[in-house]
Order: structure tokens, then sequence, then C-alpha cells
């Protein structure tokens, strides 16, 4: 047992010692999407993080598939959006630790649902039907940006990413919806135009530091 205590005691001291950086996205709030950051650093020059972010806005439906005879029916549909952001950034004027210009890598994973969606069956006497849209994706980028670390516990961060999404499946509850030519699956997937499966990021955190560096030297 008391082995153990001392164990614990020593991984605690580490984890003590250690580094991290929590965010939110405050820019985000303007889109209705919310998100949270974490970042763990590695040195002064180089750390690696996660980052959650959700909404119930869809930014990509140009309206072509809850146009004017559907929206008459039920309205907008629901729609939710997950996306999960690992990165790595490698900083190259740090003076408070991990602060400063960076650069770096990022992934993202992205998956959404829009219930409730009106289509048209074609199949039969043109009567209305509904369905579910479930997209998910993936998507590699890079990205650059600056972190303002204040001489308390305090930073701000802006960053600006572009990727490019090399998957993206779409399916539905209903595949009838795949007939109806006035559906646009493009509305549910993250597309600029029809032919380029472009990410892009910006985002502006302020967020708080625990642990060493958390404040000025």
């Amino acid at each position: 047992m008391k082995k153990l205590i001392i164990a614990a005691l020593l991984i605690s001291g580490t984890t003590l010692k250690a580094q991290h950086d929590v965010s939110v996205d405050v820019l985000g709030f303007a889109f209705s999407k919310y998100g949270l950051g974490y970042e763990y650093a590695i040195n002064n020059n180089n750390s690696v993080g996660i980052n959650f972010n959700m909404t119930s806005k869809n930014m990509f439906d140009d309206g072509m598939s809850n146009n004017a005879i559907y929206a008459e029916i039920d309205g907008a549909y629901t729609y939710s959006e997950l996306n999960i952001i690992p990165e790595y950034k490698a900083f190259f004027t740090p003076n408070k630790g991990n602060d400063g210009i960076y650069m770096g890598l990022y992934g993202k994973f992205r998956t959404s649902k829009a219930s409730e969606n009106t289509f048209t069956d074609t199949t039969g006497l043109g009567s209305f039907s509904k369905t579910d849209v479930s997209t998910s994706g993936l998507a590699l980028g890079a990205m650059v940006g600056y972190k303002w670390k204040t001489s308390g516990a305090l930073f701000l961060e802006g960053t600006f990413g572009i990727g490019k999404f090399l998957m993206n499946n779409v399916s539905y509850s209903d595949a009838l919806a795949e007939n109806d030519p006035n559906f646009n699956e493009d509305d549910y997937i993250p597309y600029v135009g029809n032919a380029m499966p472009l990410d892009l990021r910006i985002s502006l955190k302020i967020g708080v530091r625990i642990g060493a560096g958390s404040k000025s030297e």
C-alpha cells in the first residue's frame, strides 16, 4: 500500500510539472459552433493537441435540399455535426513556452446527421417522403497561427488552416431520396463547389495554461 501511495505521488507530481493548454473557440460561437481544445507541450517548440467542436447548423446547405416546396411541409430539418481534430504544432518564436508564431499539421474526422428531410418519391405518384442523411469524412491539412501568452495563465490564439478531404461518405435511411433531382447530397458534405473537397479552418481561441509555464519566468 505504501508503494502504491508513493507511486501515485510521483505520477501526480510529474503531471503537475507538465504543461496543459485548455481553450474554447470564441469565433465559432458566431456560427453556433461550440468547440473545446486541449494541447500538451512536448517542449518549448513542439506540442500535440486535440480539438472537439459541434454544431446544430449546416453551413453547407445552399437550400436546394430544403427548398420552398419542402419547407412548407416540415420547415428546416434537424441537424447535428461533430468534428474531432488532432494536431501537431511547431513554434518558431517561443518566449513563454509554446507561444508565438507556429506552423503545424492536423487531421479531421467529421460526422453529421440531418434528420427528417422531405423528398419527392419519384417511384410513386410524386408523394412526399422523409429520410435521414448521415455523413462521415476524413481530412488532412496544414495550418499557421499565433499564440499570445499573458504574464498569467491566460492566452489568446488565432489559427488558419487549409486541408483536403480524403474521404466523404453519404448514406440515406431511405435510398429513394437519391432519385429526387431536387435533393442534393452536396448540401451535407463540406465541398467548395462540386469537385473541390476542401477543408478550411479559422479559429480564435481563448484559454488557460495549467502546469509548467503557466506564469512568465
